[in-house]
This record gives C-alpha cells, structure tokens and sequence, in this order.
C-alpha cells in the first residue's frame, strides 16, 4: 500500500492534477462548443469519482479521494506554447500524453501494481466519459457520434501512453 507520503509534492500534484488534464485533452480532440466543454469534463470528473470511490480499498487512491486540497494548476503556456489554435490543441495533446507517461513510470516505482492498475483504470475511465460525454457532428444536438474519430484516436493515445494497448 502506497501512501501519500511517499511521493514529493510536485509528484503528488501530478497524479491529482492529470485527471482533469485528460479530460481537457479529450475536449481538444474534437472542440464541441462550451456546452459540450461542459459536459466533458464533469463526465471526465464523475468518472474519475467512480473510479476512486471504488479502489478505495487502496490506499493510494483512498489518498487521492481524500485529499480535499486545491492541487496546483499547471502555467497554461506550459500546456498549450504559443502558435494557432491548432498547434495549441496538438501541445496541450503532447503535454497530456507526456504526464501520463510520466505519472506511470513514477507509479511503477512507488506504487503497489493494484494501485498502478486502478490509477490507470481510473485515467481511462476519465477519456472514456468524457469522449462519451456530448455528441460529436451534429446539429443543435441533432444527429452527430458520441465518440468523434478524433476523439477515438486521442483514446487510443491515450491507452498507448497507459500502456493498456
């Protein structure tokens, strides 16, 4: 069992912090209007709940459940650069993938492999519900997909990165 202690606060901070920035990534993929923004992310957040309330029995995400504090937010010229609003989406994109990647290796280390699975478990959930989350293509909700090619493909990113593939 793996507690909060035995991670670094900046290491503590990206393990909470990554959630909602794979939420954000999926929004990216495929851009559907504040509306749909909305409904990603709170469906990105609802899973990542999910998940945690139930691999509570570990404590490494029992940690993370319980920790009520505001975790540092990442300088968004870190996350996105500078270019058009393409070369933004595909940054923020790298930038997501790159902590993940960054976020397993530290849990590969430090964590039990049950702890290890069910944060990545957790990470999936999060794209998953959020890709799901609002209808991609349609017209004032009419027609369109639940999950756009663009958003499978940053799926399939991201389970490469969680190494779920």
């Amino acid at each position: 069992m793996t507690a909060q202690a035995a991670f670094t606060a900046e290491e503590w901070t990206l393990l909470r912090i990554l959630p909602p920035l794979v939420s954000s990534g999926v929004a990216a993929a495929d851009p559907s209007g504040i509306i749909g923004s909305i409904k990603e992310a709170a469906a990105g957040m609802t899973g990542m709940y999910k998940s945690l309330q139930q691999s509570s029995n570990l404590e490494l995400l029992n940690a993370m459940l319980a920790d009520r504090s505001m975790p540092g937010i990442p300088d968004s010229k870190t996350l996105i650069g500078e270019g058009s609003s393409e070369q933004q989406i595909a940054n923020l994109k790298s930038a997501v993938l790159t902590r993940i990647t960054e976020a397993v290796s530290l849990l590969s280390r430090k964590a039990t492999p049950d702890e290890v699975q069910a944060y990545k478990q957790m990470l999936l959930s999060v794209a998953e519900k959020a890709a799901g989350a609002s209808k991609e293509g349609g017209f004032l909700g009419f027609g369109g997909v639940r999950v756009s090619d663009a958003e499978q493909s940053f799926l399939n990113q991201v389970k490469g990165a969680l190494q779920l593939t």
